[in-house]
């Protein structure tokens, strides 16, 4: 039994039809969470969290997915996966997290199953959902097939809060700085990406762009 790996260097998060009202910063709760990771060889951790947005009947999907970086014995070290992990678990109040080998533990250092654990304590009521969260939602294009446009959810909740939403708000303006946000409006380019067939998009979800 090991307690969860934590790297100083990972900051806390103060996380506590097509409509543009569902763009942009948006209100959420979670009201559940799938297990993916045994669809895609690649991937460590594939979690995605229903969202129910904030006057909006229909659910949204965060897709939180990647593999851990290593060291040579093993172990795995600070990288973006990790990051994005301890996002999640700061907005929602989970104290567990991977240990040094990448297994889930909850706060004691126990083993357990993260998605069935984050699914049967940290949701909130489907059918009267709290929006204690926020969430960033933009038009990405897709990788596979650049016809079509999709809507993403930044994989960072932050508390419902001026706090978090200055948090959130920071993030995603350095991320756009970077160039590391592609969005894309309807009939208009932005961040370098290309409208596609001649500004004639196709709004989907078959395909995710990752």
């Amino acid at each position: 039994m090991s307690g969860r790996f934590r790297p100083a260097d990972l900051a806390m998060s103060s996380g506590t039809g097509d409509n543009s009202k569902f763009l942009g910063y948006v209100p959420c709760g979670i009201t559940a969470y799938e297990d993916r990771a045994d669809q895609f060889d690649w991937a460590d951790v594939y979690i995605v969290a229903q969202l129910a947005l904030e006057g909006s009947q229909y659910p949204q999907e965060m897709r939180l997915a990647g593999s851990f970086d290593r060291e040579p014995n093993g172990n795995i070290k600070t990288c973006t996966l990790l990051k994005r992990l301890y996002w999640l678990f700061d907005a929602v109040g989970f104290e567990g997290g991977p240990d040094v080998q990448g297994n889930m533990v909850d706060e004691n250092g126990e083993s357990i199953d993260l998605v069935n654990h984050l699914d049967t304590n940290f949701c909130t009521n489907p059918l009267e959902p709290k929006h204690d969260f926020l969430a960033y939602l933009y038009k990405e294009q897709g990788r596979k097939d650049p016809s079509k446009v999709y809507t993403t959810v930044f994989p960072k909740l932050v508390h419902n809060t001026p706090a978090g939403r200055k948090d959130l708000e920071g993030y995603i303006n350095f991320m756009k700085s970077k160039n590391l946000i592609k969005e894309v409006q309807e009939g208009v380019a932005t961040n370098n990406v290309v409208t596609p067939n001649n500004g004639q998009m196709t709004q989907t979800t078959d395909d995710a762009p990752f």
